[in-house]
């Protein structure tokens, strides 16, 4: 419902690979964000004509940050950051719905082993990022709302994300931005 940026990439002809604005490893730009974003605020905006239920939601999708994917959120007010670990859990803590249709819970899923090293170079300015997330179907949904979500379920990776997560909820997680 929520997707409609087709993402591709053109060979450019005789003269090398073209650069596509919209491709996937470029770092996110305004024009992206801003399509996200209203995209985002469209699906709000049929719920609350529709079903008055939500208020609130959040796109999340793969972004390059300095040469490496990784999962960035863009909020209904153009807000584009990286996914946190804090940001994920307070999504966690509430129920949400995936594209409105499909209650879903998240968490946080660790993809490298942690080794001494790699401690000594966490930011301690910065919470640690999301590796990856686990993406599961509320126990209590039909089988059709499951499969045609199917694609979505399971641990992703940035680089696995299949499409952009549209989750809607009821009212704003604790620690995100308006």
């Amino acid at each position: 419902m929520a997707h409609i940026l087709h993402i591709s990439e053109g060979d450019g002809g005789a003269f090398g690979p073209r650069s596509d604005p919209f491709c996937r490893r470029n770092m996110p730009s305004p024009l992206v964000v801003d399509a996200l974003r209203e995209q985002l605020l469209r699906v709000l905006d049929w719920y609350r004509h529709q079903r008055p239920i939500f208020s609130w939601g959040v796109v999340l999708h793969r972004r390059n940050e300095r040469g490496k994917l990784r999962f960035g959120a863009v909020t209904p007010a153009g807000e584009s950051l990286l996914l946190t670990q804090p940001l994920l859990g307070s999504l966690s803590e509430g129920p949400c719905w995936l594209d409105g249709a499909v209650r879903v819970r998240l968490a946080c899923r660790q993809v490298t082993q942690c080794h001494p090293w790699l401690d000594a170079l966490h930011r301690p300015d910065r919470p640690p990022l999301v590796e990856a997330l686990a993406v599961c179907f509320d126990p209590d949904a039909s089988a059709a709302e499951c499969e045609a979500f199917q694609a979505m379920a399971g641990t992703l990776t940035p680089s696995t994300l299949p499409s952009e997560l549209f989750l809607l909820l009821k009212k704003r997680s604790m620690g995100w931005p308006m």
